[in-house]
């Protein structure tokens, strides 16, 4: 793929991406938060339920439900988190905020796994720590909506572990996407 390919794809997910963020704000005006996050999560699970079967001739490994629960649950918590934020947080900020879990990840895994971050890694959490500051003003300027996002990134950031350990162990991705 070049370069110019591969740009222009990038871009396109991040227009995706955005657009998201916008729509879930958005269709807060027609629905409440857990509302929207159950439709999300039945339209996304229904459309991933015919490649489960595909996978059920697959052994299932020992502690597989409770592994499956463990991510579940994680999901749901983030998620509804997320689109909880959306209430008290601009689309700009919540978007932001929630992106961080991926400087987050490899600090759960610091934490739940002992894997231990690098330098540029520290370096990049903490310029995002000054990124979300000037964002909102300082730590003063923190809205519930703001607070709410960075919880909900942790979440994630704790899920992403959890489901990289669980997709270790007992693969079944398509299972997996469906039970979340």
């Amino acid at each position: 793929m070049s370069r110019t390919r591969a740009n222009l794809l990038l871009l396109f997910a991040a227009a995706l991406w955005g657009f998201g963020n916008v729509s879930q704000k958005m269709v807060l005006v027609h629905l409440d938060a857990l509302s929207a996050v159950g439709l999300r999560c039945l339209i996304g699970g229904l459309l991933v339920l015919p490649f489960v079967f595909m996978e059920k001739r697959l052994p299932l490994g020992p502690d597989y439900f409770s592994s499956l629960a463990k991510v579940g649950a994680l999901f749901a918590i983030s998620i509804t988190l997320q689109q909880l934020c959306y209430l008290g947080a601009s689309v700009t900020n919540a978007s932001f905020l929630v992106s961080t879990a991926t400087v987050m990840t490899p600090l759960a895994a610091w934490f739940l796994v002992g894997e231990r971050p690098t330098a540029s890694l520290t370096i990049a959490a903490g310029l995002t720590l000054v990124g979300a500051l000037l964002l909102s003003d300082g730590i003063a300027g923190f809205s519930s909506g703001d607070l709410t996002a960075v919880l909900s990134a942790a979440c994630y950031a704790l899920w992403a572990v959890e489901l990289g350990r669980h997709m270790q162990v007992h693969a079944r991705p398509f299972t997996a996407a469906a039970t979340q």
